[in-house]
């Protein structure tokens, strides 16, 4: 797996991340991540920092009953709810090819539209676990791969990173192109 592939396969983590309060002059981690992305892929006006590419479709959903056994959710109610679903390939590079290793992680975000007015979103990615639990650490890991060219001296600051946060090879490799976003 290449550090691009590794950096893109954390994009979805930016959703997750919320910044700390900070005063005027600090720059928001969040901030400091999509800098690091766009550093990463460059700038494509009109896309995002990551997941640039994907195709977004409607339609609804319908739990199963056994759904409905396991949670009082509105969502599990049996009724049919409307969704808004957007399969994206991984990266910053709205001209990926869909098959790419560099296009990894595939990702899925369901937005399901509830009946009282109020949206539940469900946001998946071809991971098994996210190798990093911070959005510092997720800032770390961008800032080392972007210090890590290919010719850097060994151990390269990406290296270091890895070495230092165990779960982070796992993670690494728990990521493969999917064969269908249907299972």
């Amino acid at each position: 797996m290449t550090k691009k592939q590794i950096a893109t396969s954390l994009a979805s983590l930016l959703t997750l991340m919320a910044a700390v309060s900070v005063t005027a002059d600090e720059v928001p981690v969040s901030a400091q991540i999509v800098d690091a992305m766009n550093k990463l892929y460059g700038v494509h006006p009109g896309f995002r920092a990551v997941h640039a590419k994907g195709v977004v479709v409607e339609g609804s959903f319908k739990s199963s009953a056994e759904a409905r056994r396991l949670s009082r959710a509105k969502l599990f109610s049996g009724h049919p709810i409307p969704v808004t679903v957007r399969f994206s390939d991984g990266g910053g590079a709205p001209d990926a090819s869909d098959g790419s290793p560099d296009s990894n992680p595939h990702g899925i975000a369901v937005k399901f539209h509830l009946p009282d007015g109020s949206d539940t979103d469900m946001e998946l990615q071809a991971y098994k676990f996210f190798p990093v639990g911070t959005g510092e650490d997720f800032r770390d890991l961008l800032q080392a791969i972007l210090a890590s060219p290919p010719d850097a001296p060994k151990p390269t600051k990406f290296d270091q990173f890895v070495a230092a946060h165990p779960n982070a090879p796992k993670a690494f490799g728990s990521v493969a192109t999917p064969d269908s976003f249907g299972r």
